[in-house]
């Protein structure tokens, strides 16, 4: 089965309109097509539209995308370094197993590292980052209300986005977001709908934190929202 995606996009920008309903508008700003290449498979792959362990060549994934292939296998190189392919010699392209085991390896710098990032968000967030997070919390709300899980996904990955920028340190949001790329595929493959409510909470509650400014609660909410994760990766390797 092939899977078709509207490549040249970037980071998702959810809103919500004023009657409450959601707008699926996404960013389109310039960018290049190796990215854009990148994003559509990375999310082909975070969804599990490539199931994990599946074998594909390269002319496949150029149909899937829909670009050419210098762009394409720049963004191979830029997801098997990141570890959510494996560029196999003579064969082709390997979607990465899951394993719970490396769920909890993931977290373990994201418990270290993402209070810091919350915490420097609330700290320097301008009045720009507050209006998104309120856009995004309200995204997270829906999704949580009507089981949308493509929504959430999309609402958890533009979170990021805004802390990365947020924050005023660029290294700290890049040592993040592979690491937050390899968990929201984690989360796909091992959380249900009744998960759905409780991880879209525990996020709001950071944007909210983070709204007011309040760098203390913002690490605080983050660290629950962390162990949370934790506590879920922990259950599944008992």
């Amino acid at each position: 089965m092939i899977f078709t995606c509207a490549c040249a996009v970037s980071t998702p920008d959810i809103s919500i309109r004023s009657d409450g309903t959601r707008s699926d508008t996404l960013e389109r700003p310039n960018t290049s097509q190796a990215h854009a290449a990148y994003l559509c498979l990375e999310e082909k792959i975070v969804s599990l539209a490539l199931l994990p362990g599946s074998a594909l060549t390269e002319k496949q994934i150029i149909e899937q995308v829909g670009l050419g292939r210098t762009p394409v296998r720049e963004a191979i190189q830029r997801l098997s370094w990141e570890g959510l392919l494996e560029i196999v010699p003579r064969s082709g392209i390997r979607i990465s197993d899951i394993r719970p085991e490396d769920y909890l390896r993931v977290l373990e710098p994201r418990l270290a590292l993402e209070p810091i990032f919350a915490g420097k968000a609330a700290r320097f967030a301008d009045a720009s980052h507050r209006e998104r997070l309120a856009e995004c919390a309200g995204a997270m709300e829906t999704a949580a209300r009507t089981a949308d899980v493509p929504l959430f996904l999309k609402a958890d990955k533009t979170f990021d986005a805004i802390l990365e920028t947020a924050c005023a340190n660029p290294f700290l949001g890049k040592m993040l977001s592979p690491l937050q790329t390899h968990s929201r595929r984690f989360w796909v493959r091992y959380s249900s709908d009744r998960d759905l409510g409780a991880s879209a909470a525990l996020h709001v509650q950071v944007m909210k934190d983070i709204t007011r400014h309040d760098e203390a609660a913002a690490e605080r909410s983050m660290t629950a929202l962390m162990e949370a994760l934790n506590s879920k990766a922990r259950s599944l390797v008992r």
